[in-house]
């Protein structure tokens, strides 16, 4: 097992295969079913790469609708992480019972639809934990979550949510509160689900190979 700096902590990267039609539905009108099917593919890539390329902790891609996808197992044998299939008859269920499934000191699940994430995002909510909190919370400018870490998986935190809404956020954070658990928000960052969201990721893109020129 390779070496990491937070050996205690777990890492869940939650998926969806890049297959046409079934994944960033909201952005076919403007890129079809395939041109959606390839960004999803792209945004997996990137957030691989980006947090399992020197890892910080063991790491688990936790994916949609199997692993046997090929994109899967390229990069189980790319990347230091290890392949899980999501069960649950919503995202909610889906996602306590990904988390629920160890005994790290804390465990954090991210998705693959911030362009921004970082490692050393993750870090900042990693290290949260030594000041003494139960939990942390990335916010994405849309009103939903981009980083969930929690010292101790409570499983009224994924139930009654309105997935896929502008009060995932708020409704999470009530939860939380509701449950005694001690707990702090990090920075903002934005997922990349709409027209908008996509024109940003394009010119993010652009000044970035701008830079590297």
């Amino acid at each position: 097992m390779i070496a990491t700096p937070y050996p205690d902590a777990r890492l869940i990267i939650f998926t969806r295969a890049p297959q046409a039609g079934k994944c960033k539905t909201r952005l076919i009108p403007m890129l079809g079913e395939q041109g959606a099917a390839n960004l999803q593919r792209e945004l997996i890539q990137n957030c691989v790469a980006t947090l399992c390329t020197q890892p910080l902790c063991p790491t688990e891609l936790w994916c949609s609708p199997d692993t046997d996808q090929p994109l899967f197992q390229s990069l189980a044998q790319d990347y230091p992480l290890s392949l899980h299939t999501q069960q649950g008859a919503d995202l909610g269920e889906r996602m306590y019972h990904a988390m629920a499934g160890g005994d790290s000191a804390c465990t954090i699940i991210v998705g693959t639809d911030c362009p921004e994430m970082s490692r050393d995002y993750v870090v900042q909510a990693i290290e949260t934990f030594i000041t003494g909190k139960d939990a942390v919370i990335g916010p994405a400018e849309d009103g939903g979550y981009v980083l969930l870490a929690l010292r101790q998986v409570d499983a009224s935190l994924f139930q009654d949510i309105e997935w896929g809404t502008q009060g995932v956020l708020a409704q999470t954070a009530q939860k939380m509160t509701a449950a005694g658990l001690a707990w702090q928000a990090i920075a903002t960052l934005w997922d990349l689900d709409e027209g908008e969201d996509l024109r940003r990721y394009q010119a993010l893109k652009s000044a970035s190979a701008h830079t590297l020129k």
